[in-house]
């Protein structure tokens, strides 16, 4: 950590000097604040703050729509560590590496810290509060006495819940004006195509869990489609192995993504013609009398031209291979097909929805996995029509004054559209952002809104999911809520609405809240309520699912196949929300930037995915610089060449090319949208992502792509086993390399006795079946025990500091396939590493763990080179955050200096909080008191660890499963982690 004060940051001893202890806040003298005597930590209250014994608060993400619950650790004064809330029917307490990070977005060192005007030189400078409130209301003002309070326009990212009642009842108030809630990944053709099927304009909730059969036309539902928390927990519970069952997952795209990684069957489908498949698929349902479907007989003339030799010439799939997913669709219990991603959003996109609701309506899975009675909010958002009228009405002089919050048009729309253009003919640009973007950089007046983290809200993700947003601590600079700007600029107006004369937003929620509160649980007392519903993260209500009929509009429905520009180019262009990244909105987070994407493992850069014949043709080799063209324009990025995508397409993610989102997120790769045609979809007139081909050349340049992994091989190493369904059911796991345990690995033979643990003996077991490889749990490894983030230049060296990996590895077999296996210390009992260190600094305890003793440690590396797992880390350097970062560390996790080596610690912290916490009780601790961090995220719960000497525990099953086995067990090393062989059908 620097000694030295960044120019406008604040030094960690003055934070510490001036930290208060009211509610777990921290108030920086000078700074506004919301009393926060009103917080209410989860479960039960404390009387006061005990330094050292941290406070746990109930909230809710903003980082995606998905609006997954969440907890804040706050230790003296500040957070320090975000979790899921188990009390969230949505993530249920797992939570996502984006959702982890937002604790890097409330310690941003580029956040705005006061409010900011732009001067006549055209440079932002601090203003006080009281100025830039006046200023902007001297703007509303202005425009009222002009009559021309209509040409507002409040242009905000997806919000729910009270805020969106704010901002329209505020714009009301002022007499006109106009909410535009803009999401660049939308789902109108979704939504669309939903009111054209089922006459119900929404976005469904998906039951994935309960189906036994999914297939999935691209919605990369693993990554970033929708709610990825909440359905990689039901996949997980659908696909991984129970008892000898285990449901079907077929991944229809001509990309394989972390979604099509963990498929039974990836179909390698061409590019836009998932519509076609879709329909031919329910054309062979129906024609082999497998639907017992009312309407058949309009729905069978409506595909009739969609034959099996047709729907095979158009798709490239086998006819055989079509009749085949028909059938088992058909006959499955319980049946799901999914679609719209950005992936396969083309011209066509809501025809091609259109076509697999009714393949979901044959095969009778509507109201069964399909629930349109929790719909999710996102469907909610303002269409693509109504942004391209906002820019013809920017560009023709009808918006005097836009307001944005919590978004970014100018980067995450194409630059085809021109929206940097038509900003720059509106009279005037407030921002109200806690962030700087590249469209904040237009703002002439910035009045910088707190964190979520920081302030009071709520936020209603789906239909019956009602989250509230707590502050863990007070704001750390000078910023202020958007709703109390916005209350406070109404009372500047003198605005006579009754709806705005609230002291602040909290008392403004809370009467939001009454409504909720009388609509569903007045037989209590609201204060009751509202206690309980900050304890739990919300209210939430479950809607069960109900029957929808068929709309006779899609049967008059004219299915056509979607057409690209520049159809004379090499390549089908597919581009895709970065499971990190998202959109873009988290590139300025190292800890999101440093993630490994999960198939090339690539770090803090774009690349291209392409198919090594193509690559072979264009001579085309991993590292060296493409250029990527359309008539719109160009884009140079490094190849990444694997057998994961179609030879006739290249994929590009989305999220980086920024230039002004802050030191860690500019000047990274490139932006998609550079090269898109501003190109909709026929019927909804959502944005075609998929709509057109590119021509692809060698631009000379060449380099080391940087990623973690440098093989696609196990190299006969046997590292992530699988067995297949029928061998395991066959002979109980007795099958590949290793053994099960349930008739015990072979006894070892060994000149020593086998060492001896009294009480406890800490263990972990890994499911490879059920981890899909999102890297959930590297992030929250990465934050819990102060893991250092290096930057591109170190990690192109090999010196990742990350305690866990997610390896994968390709087969090289028929089909492309792919294994995850999480790697981390193996905490052996034979390590290897203990004998060679000359200080001792690494010794096994008492309790099975392989511990570092920092301060012995002198750097001599020995133990890394040999070590079986290549699991240890050396601090090249005294890695230096930058203000106010440091504040994101957890203080009972020593910081590590150059020199020392350092890895996984089974979060030895959390090991002994959890003793002492039994101590106090005068217990013993009991199975699932410990979790580590990697283990409390995992969104598919692959991951469990316990006490090995208790045999009632979790973890000590799991490692007697018939499908157990250690990596590397010829070595001897006798690990304390299991991994479970990952099952595969013997037909996928």
């Amino acid at each position: 950590m620097s000694k030295e004060q960044d120019k406008s940051g604040l030094k960690r001893r003055d934070f510490l000097k001036i930290v208060g202890v009211i509610g777990g806040g921290a108030a920086v003298s000078g700074c506004w604040s919301e009393p926060t005597d009103e917080i209410i930590p989860y479960v039960i209250p404390p009387d006061d703050i005990i330094p050292g014994i941290p406070n746990w608060y109930a909230s809710t993400c903003t980082e995606c729509p998905a609006g997954c619950g969440v907890m804040v650790k706050n230790m003296d004064g500040r957070a320090i560590k975000i979790e899921g809330n188990p009390k969230s029917p949505i993530n249920s307490g797992s939570l996502c590496a984006r959702g982890q990070a937002s604790l890097q977005g409330q310690y941003n060192p580029d956040r705005f810290r006061s409010p900011l005007y732009k001067n006549e030189a055209g440079e932002l400078e601090p203003i006080s509060w009281d100025g830039a409130q006046d200023k902007f209301v001297e703007i509303i003002n202005k425009l009222k006495e002009q009559g021309k309070a209509n040409k507002i326009v409040f242009l905000t990212g997806s919000v729910s819940g009270s805020l969106d009642s704010l901002i329209n009842d505020f714009l009301k108030a002022i007499g006109g004006g106009k909410h535009i809630a803009y999401e660049p990944v939308s789902y109108e053709s979704l939504k669309e195509a939903n009111r054209i099927t089922f006459g119900i304009n929404k976005v469904p909730s998906y039951n994935l869990e309960n189906a036994d059969y999914i297939i999935s036309f691209g919605a990369d539902f693993l990554e970033t489609w929708l709610s990825p928390v909440g359905y990689t927990k039901q996949f997980s519970k659908m696909h991984g192995y129970d008892h000898g069952k285990m449901g079907k997952f077929v991944y229809v795209s001509p990309r394989s993504s972390l979604a099509g990684a963990n498929a039974d069957s990836w179909i390698q489908i061409k590019p836009g013609t998932e519509m076609t498949l879709a329909l031919g698929l329910v054309k062979e349902i129906i024609d082999s009398g497998l639907s017992s479907a009312s309407g058949l007989g309009q729905i069978r003339t409506l595909v009739s031209r969609y034959n099996l030799e047709l729907v095979s010439v158009k798709t490239d799939i086998a006819a055989d291979k079509i009749k085949e997913i028909a059938k088992e669709f058909a006959d499955s219990k319980t049946g799901l097909a999914i679609g719209g991603s950005v992936s396969s959003a083309s011209d066509s996109s809501t025809k091609t929805l259109a076509a697999i609701n009714l393949l979901n309506y044959v095969a009778g899975n509507i109201g069964k996995t399909i629930n349109f009675n929790s719909s999710h909010s996102i469907g909610n958002v303002a269409s693509y029509k109504e942004i391209e009228s906002l820019v013809h009405s920017m560009s023709s002089g009808d918006v005097d004054l836009l307001i944005t919050y919590d978004t970014n048009p100018v980067y995450s729309l194409p630059k085809s559209l021109w929206f940097d253009r038509a900003l720059q003919k509106v009279s005037h640009v407030v921002s109200l952002s806690s962030q700087p973007s590249e469209t904040t950089s237009f703002a002439e007046l910035i009045l910088p809104d707190s964190t979520s983290i920081e302030k009071w809200g709520d936020c209603f993700p789906q239909d019956g999911i009602y989250g509230l947003i707590q502050p863990a601590m007070n704001p750390i600079y000078n910023t202020k809520p958007i709703g109390d700007v916005i209350l406070s600029a109404s009372a500047k107006l003198e605005l006579s609405s009754s709806k705005l004369a609230y002291k602040n937003y909290l008392e403004y929620l809370k009467n939001s809240w009454k409504k909720i509160h009388s609509a569903n649980e007045s037989f209590k007392l609201f204060d009751q309520f509202w206690k309980e519903s900050l304890q739990n993260g919300g209210y939430y209500i479950q809607r069960a699912a109900s029957d929808v009929s068929l709309s006779p509009e899609v049967l008059s429905l004219r299915f056509t196949e979607p057409k690209f520009d520049n159809a004379a180019g090499d390549l089908y262009f597919v581009t895709y929300p970065s499971i990190s990244l998202f959109d873009g909105r988290g590139a300025n987070k190292p800890w999101l930037q440093e993630l490994p994407e999960p198939l090339t493992t690539s770090v803090w850069d774009s690349w291209a995915e392409v198919h090594p014949d193509t690559a072979s043709q264009l001579g085309i080799s991993e590292g060296d610089y493409i250029n990527i063209e359309t008539p719109k324009g160009i884009i140079k990025t490094q190849a990444f060449v694997f057998k994961g995508i179609r030879p006739d397409t290249i994929a590009v993610a989305m999220g980086q090319g920024h230039t002004q989102i802050g030191q860690f997120g500019n000047d990274r790769g490139v932006n998609v949208l550079d090269i898109l045609p501003n190109k909709k979809d026929e019927l909804s007139g959502a944005f075609a992502w998929l709509s057109t081909k590119v021509n692809v050349s060698k631009s000379g340049e060449s380099a080391k792509l940087t990623k973690i992994q440098m093989t696609f091989s196990q190299e006969d190493r046997h590292i992530a086993q699988s067995i297949t369904l029928k061998e395991l059911q066959h002979s109980g796991g007795h099958n590949g390399n290793g053994h099960g345990k349930s008739g015990g690995h072979h006894e070892q033979l060994d000149m020593y006795p086998k060492r001896e643990y009294q009480e406890n003996k800490w263990g972990m077991s890994i499911d490879l079946t059920k981890c899909v490889g999102c890297g959930s749990c590297v992030t929250a490894c990465n934050a819990e025990n102060n893991v250092s983030f290096v930057g591109k230049d170190q990690v192109s060296r090999g010196r990742y500091m990350g305690w866990i990996r997610i390896e994968r590895f390709f087969d090289d077999g028929k089909e492309f396939k792919t294994k995850f296996i999480p790697m981390l210390c193996q905490h052996c009992d034979n390590a290897p590493c203990e004998p060679v260190c000359p200080v001792y600094a690494t010794y096994n305890n008492y309790e099975g763990l392989n511990v570092m003793v920092y301060n012995r440690c002198v750097g001599t590396r020995y133990c890394s080179n040999n070590c079986s797992y290549k699991v240890r880390r050396f601090n090249w350097y005294d890695y230096e955050l930058p203000e106010p970062l440091p504040m994101q560390l957890n203080p009972d996790v020593t910081v590590r200096e150059k020199g020392i080596m350092e890895k996984c610690t089974f979060c030895s912290q959390r090991i002994i909080a959890a003793k002492d916490k039994a101590r106090d009780e005068n217990r013993k601790i009991v199975d699932g008191d410990v979790k580590p961090a990697c283990v409390q995220t995992c969104p598919a719960e692959a991951l469990k660890f316990g006490n090995m000497k208790d045999h009632s525990s979790e973890v000590y099953a799991k490692s007697n499963d018939a499908r157990s086995y250690f990596v590397l067990e010829e070595l001897n090393t006798m690990p304390s982690i299991t991994y479970l062989k990952k099952v595969e059908r013997d037909n996928a």
